[in-house]
């Protein structure tokens, strides 16, 4: 069963309205920006904005909902081999340097993290689908604890990396994340060696 087809005209309006939102959040913070500066922006009509939303939280939300969406179109690809969905590192970081004046609003304190929070559980989501699909029976790592790091680490290193003004390339970022993440001795991550390993006599991680 396929989704119904939404209307290309109501995808332009809203797409207009969300590029007239980031337009309007590089000057200014959310609290002065009315509906009527938002439509003014969009070239749309107030009529034409509450045919699509209630108010500006709904618009507000519903805009940041679909940024995620955008998001994941853009960076997630199907492994042929396995019918996986996966996340292709270059495509990300190259998606968001492409969108850098996007991006520099929505991970910006202006949203006040509302964003990032989305982000987050969309790509906890993501990871642990994936996980409980290629997870051995032995392996004795929670899935659920696996993703919450793993979407910590690859939200914070993107934030970074947008706040210094992008000083890698996006090649070069895909490179070493990807590193990191699969990397199996100290020698691919030696800061992570900051760490303490678990002594012998520890108990292993048990769900309350």
């Amino acid at each position: 069963m396929t989704g119904k087809r939404i209307d290309p005209r109501v995808v332009k309006t809203r797409a207009n309205l969300r590029r007239a939102l980031v337009g309007l959040m590089q000057h200014e913070s959310l609290d002065t920006i009315s509906v009527q500066k938002i439509t003014t922006a969009a070239h749309i009509t107030r009529g034409t904005f509450y045919l699509h939303y209630k108010d500006k939280q709904d618009f507000i939300q519903a805009a940041l909902s679909d940024f995620v969406d955008d998001f994941f179109a853009n960076v997630i690809v199907k492994n042929p081999e396995t019918a996986t969905r996966e996340c292709s590192l270059s495509r990300l970081f190259s998606y968001v340097e492409r969108n850098v004046d996007t991006y520099a609003v929505l991970f910006g304190p202006a949203l006040d993290a509302r964003y990032l929070e989305l982000l987050f559980s969309r790509l906890r989501a993501e990871l642990i689908e994936y996980g409980e699909l290629v997870a051995a029976p032995a392996d004795t790592l929670p899935v659920d604890l696996q993703a919450d790091f793993v979407a910590s680490a690859l939200i914070g290193v993107l934030d970074r990396w947008l706040a210094a003004g992008m000083p890698y390339s996006p090649r070069a970022m895909a490179r070493s994340v990807s590193q990191m993440l699969t990397g199996d001795t100290p020698a691919d991550l030696p800061v992570a060696t900051f760490f303490a390993s678990p002594q012998p006599s520890e108990p292993p991680l048990l769900a309350r």
